[in-house]
């Protein structure tokens, strides 16, 4: 089973490869299959409109990677919670431990100190659980390949726009045989 990290980087790799095709020498030369057809217009419009898609997708690819990388630094945080709230449960032990150690009619404070750290504690230990689940939840996020897709998709459109644009032509002279052609 693909994960959502496998999905968007498989995403990203199909993006890339589809900028490549359409970089490629046999593919420029549409604007001018497009040019001697007397189809500019219509590869312009099909270039426009395929660009509006990408634009959409990418639109919808920014935010989707700004809550998963949002989400990751939430997590992050999370993950210092249950740590500290367990060293407040020792920190409280130590201080009970402390004052009953006195000797100065504060024995009392040992016993109290374990009726705080002990929910303390299954805080914590409740807190680090949800971590865990909040971190199972942000990998299916993939945070770290949307940047990927999302440049990868700047590069379709870019290699989508140059299809718009005939190659300069090679005067008649220049191609080889030409020189045979006339005589």
């Amino acid at each position: 089973m693909s994960s959502a990290a496998d999905i968007v980087h498989d995403l990203a790799a199909l993006v890339q490869a589809l900028a490549a095709l359409l970089e490629t020498k046999t593919a420029r030369e549409i604007p001018n299959i497009a040019r001697d057809l007397g189809a500019q217009p219509q590869l312009a419009q099909g270039v426009d409109a395929l660009g509006q898609v990408l634009g959409e997708i990418r639109a919808g690819a920014v935010p989707l990677r700004r809550t998963a990388l949002d989400a990751d630094a939430l997590v992050a945080l999370l993950g210092c919670i249950p740590g500290f709230v367990n060293g407040i449960g020792a920190a409280t032990d130590a201080s009970g431990d402390w004052l009953a150690r006195l000797g100065i009619g504060l024995g009392d404070a040992a016993s109290a100190a374990l009726q705080v750290s002990g929910p303390l504690r299954q805080v914590s230990g409740v807190l680090d659980m949800g971590a865990e689940v909040a971190e199972g939840a942000v990998s299916l996020l993939a945070p770290a390949e949307w940047r990927g897709l999302i440049s990868a998709l700047d590069h379709l459109s870019e290699a989508l726009k140059a299809l718009k644009t005939p190659a300069p032509t090679t005067p008649a002279s220049a191609m080889p045989g030409a020189a045979l052609s006339g005589g």
